[in-house]
C-alpha cells in the first residue's frame, strides 16, 4: 500500500473539508461531519481530519500503486486550488 499525507493550514480549513467532501460525493462515495471526512475514489481513499484549534486540515491518502496515489494527489491539488481562490495554499505531500 502506498500512503501520503499533507497539511493544509488555513482559516478556512473546516470549510475546505465540507466543500471537498460534498463536491466529491457527487461522483464517488464520501462521508463527512464537522471534523472528519472520507472519500473513496476508484483508485484509492482519502481521509480528512480538521483541527479547529490549529486551523488545519490533515489529508491522508492511500492507494495500491504509486501511479494511483499520484492521481489522487493531483485531483486534490486541483480542487483545493479551485476552492482557495482568495488565498494561496501550497500542498506538499509526504510519503508515509
Amino acid at each position: 500500500m502506498h500512503n501520503s499525507k499533507t497539511l493544509i493550514k488555513s482559516e478556512n480549513a473546516g470549510r475546505y473539508l465540507q466543500t471537498l467532501c460534498k463536491h466529491f460525493s457527487r461522483k464517488v462515495p464520501a462521508e463527512w461531519d464537522e471534523q472528519t471526512g472520507k472519500v473513496n475514489f476508484a483508485m484509492g481513499d482519502c481521509e480528512f481530519t480538521y483541527s479547529k484549534k490549529d486551523n488545519e486540515l490533515t489529508v491522508h491518502c492511500n492507494a495500491d500503486s504509486q501511479d494511483k496515489l499520484s492521481t489522487i494527489q493531483k485531483i486534490l491539488e486541483q480542487h483545493v486550488t479551485m476552492l482557495s481562490r482568495r488565498e494561496t495554499i501550497s500542498i506538499v505531500w509526504s510519503n508515509l
